[in-house]
């Protein structure tokens, strides 16, 4: 049931998920869904590092890579959504 819940969450934000036109578009979904992940208590590791690349390559005139970098933190927020639903219910089994 589980496994279900989590494919279709996944389906429908996969569906939903809008890519930016511009690098600052870009970086600025990526921050917001690093703060989002931040006020789940899941933000991931490298969310922070990838923003900063992202950054630094909107910032070199590499506009592509940049939106690249970006839209991939933002499309994290998906399995962090779920990832968060799932751990409301997480626990020992008896």
């Amino acid at each position: 049931m589980k496994f279900k819940f989590l494919l279709a969450t996944l389906t429908l934000a996969l569906t939903t998920t809008v890519m930016a036109q511009s690098a600052d578009e870009a970086i600025a979904a990526a921050k917001a869904a690093q703060k989002e992940a931040s006020s789940l208590g899941f933000e991931w590791r490298d969310m922070a590092k990838t923003i900063k690349k992202a950054e630094k390559a909107a910032k070199d005139g590499k506009e592509k890579k940049a939106i690249k970098l970006a839209n991939k933190i933002a499309d994290q927020i998906i399995a962090i959504r779920a990832q968060a639903k799932l751990a409301e219910t997480a626990g020992p089994t008896f």
